[in-house]
């Protein structure tokens, strides 16, 4: 796999993040009882799958950082 630049990197993780945002109302939903869990199991586990994505993409950030500061 080729190595991503920091512009790849940033844009991805800000695309993962307007695709979160557009899920925040899975959280508010069920915060109101108006929804369970289980309804949105699946929107639930997408995310989950996207915030560890995130968190990768801000490891390899802050490992290219480091290099940098070498």
């Amino acid at each position: 796999m080729e190595a991503m630049t920091r512009e790849q990197i940033e844009a991805e993780i800000r695309g993962l993040d307007q695709l979160m945002r557009e899920k925040d109302y899975i959280g508010t939903k069920i915060a109101m009882g108006r929804a369970t869990v289980e309804e949105y199991a699946e929107e639930i586990a997408e995310s989950d799958r996207m915030a560890a994505r995130k968190n990768e993409l801000n490891a390899m950030l802050k490992e290219m950082d480091e290099a940098e500061a070498e």
